[in-house]
């Protein structure tokens, strides 16, 4: 492009109508997130009344369907036709008057299912973190979040909400499950006797690293009401004897002395004022043969397409400050806390790395 046509408006003539775009037309890109956005309410609807659940035994009808959800059958049938069209449900019979039933692809979205969808969806839908990516916009022209704007913190709100608590705790149940699975694959934890989990959640990350390391002892640090629903993935694993509820805010304070300082998703959810403040108590709690491991998305430098960036407005939507960083990010972060980056381990598996970190200058 010369210097002179950067002056001359782009105009191109459409070569098909807007709503047939295809192949390289960038238009064909706009119209799939359009719909995406047209498409995610009939899977949220399916999630929210357990509609795989109630396949899972075998075909119904709309009007079976919506009796067993209480709901009406005219809008349920035309939710069960868009997922017949998104390839999650098949239908027998025509406008609904035949049968429904729940193929391969809607399985995902059984709960009890490893790997189930079904939460991640719930907690993407969820009405208050729904309706905060609307208020993207605000965000960006007045770095406001809108989540809190309308609900405050997000853990408030869940504390208050307990329907979206609980999907919420399913989904990062679930989410965790995988970091941690990847993570004891691939961290060594060779004579390491003691482990604080710090904002642990419902212990899921804990409880599967000592799970694999019988020689380790753990400590789970999280909001009091928080800890009360981690206590039973503990006994439920024969774990409980092992770990130490710590109840508490870690904005207080840390427990000291343990050999390794899991932060799991902690570290976006805080601006970096929060996030250094954070840490410098994990570090002022870290012996100076201790060590941290945080799990969290590096963004990637170079511009390659990572679901990073897409989460990144999520967190801008729902979090004040909260932010996915890349690598350079990260490691001032931590710096600016006293702490020296060691290593960084790729997650099979998992768009996170496990940031290693050792007491350092400040």
């Amino acid at each position: 492009m010369t210097p002179s046509s950067l002056n001359t408006p782009l105009v191109r003539t459409p070569s098909q109508p807007v709503l047939m775009v295809e192949g390289d037309d960038p238009r064909a890109e706009i119209w799939k997130a359009i719909q995406a956005v047209y498409r995610f309410p009939s899977l949220y609807a399916m999630a929210r009344f357990d509609l795989a659940g109630l396949l899972k035994d075998g075909p119904r009808t709309a009007a079976d369907l919506a009796a067993a959800c209480g709901v009406r059958p005219d809008q349920l049938t035309r939710v069960l036709r868009a997922l017949v069209a998104m390839g999650f449900l098949d239908a027998a019979g025509q406008d609904g008057a035949g049968a429904y039933a729940l193929n391969e692809r809607g399985a995902v979205l059984l709960s009890d299912e490893p790997g189930s969808m079904r939460w991640a969806i719930l907690s993407t839908g969820e009405p208050g973190s729904w309706n905060a990516m609307s208020g993207i916009v605000d965000a960006v022209r007045d770095g406001v979040s809108p989540f809190v704007v309308q609900h405050g913190s997000m853990y408030g709100y869940l504390e208050g909400n307990p329907e979206a608590a609980s999907d919420f705790d399913a989904f990062m149940a679930s989410r965790s499950s995988d970091a941690a699975n990847a993570l004891v694959g691939a961290y060594d934890f060779a004579g390491v006797r003691t482990v604080t989990d710090v904002g642990g959640g419902t212990g899921i990350v804990l409880s599967t690293v000592m799970a694999a390391h019988p020689q380790i002892h753990g400590t789970l640090l999280d909001l009091e009401h928080v800890v009360e629903r981690a206590e039973p993935t503990f006994r439920d694993r024969g774990l409980a004897d092992r770990c130490t509820f710590a109840p508490g805010d870690y904005f207080a304070q840390v427990p000291a002395g343990a050999d390794v300082y899991v932060l799991s998703n902690i570290v976006h959810n805080l601006d970096r004022a929060d996030a250094v403040r954070l840490l410098r108590n994990v570090r002022a709690a870290m012996r100076e043969d201790s060590r941290v491991l945080a799990l969290d998305i590096l963004l990637p430098d170079d511009g390659r397409a990572h679901f990073g960036f897409d989460l990144n407005i999520r967190m801008m939507a729902l979090f004040p400050g909260g932010e996915e960083r890349d690598r350079g990010e990260y490691e001032a972060v931590l710096r600016e806390a006293g702490l020296h980056v060691t290593d960084v381990i790729a997650l099979p598996g998992t768009p996170l790395s496990a940031v290693e970190a050792v007491p350092g200058p400040a």
